[in-house]
């Protein structure tokens, strides 16, 4: 088991996922919904242990179609290995990169 997302098991699948209007997701009602208030278009549905419904044993049943911001965590980035060594449990970090990568890849979306 070298993988790290296996070893992991999804652990950053949690909490406020953003789902923006050119998500493939984001007119399944299934996986998304509106949060009054919220900055976001829509994100992620969450369990009652707030983690991602589509996740499944560690594992996203959406990889295929997930939305840009779980596109945009890079795994072995500093977020990701804290989350991996249960040093985080939400993403509240200022280190994480995937605001940064995002603001990326929404600027290249607009050109």
């Amino acid at each position: 088991m070298n993988n790290p997302c296996e070893q992991c098991g999804g652990r950053c699948c949690i909490g406020i996922i953003d789902v923006y209007s050119n998500d493939e997701i984001f007119y399944d009602d299934e996986l998304t919904c509106e949060i009054e208030g919220m900055k976001y278009d829509k994100v992620m549905r969450t369990g009652k242990d707030l983690r991602c419904i589509a996740q499944k044993d560690g594992w996203c049943t959406i990889y295929e179609k997930r939305p840009q911001v779980c596109r945009a965590f890079e795994v072995g980035n500093p977020c990701c290995l804290n989350f991996q060594a249960g040093k985080l449990n939400a993403h509240t970090c200022n280190i994480c990169s995937v605001s940064e990568a995002l603001a990326k890849t929404l600027t290249q979306i607009k050109l």
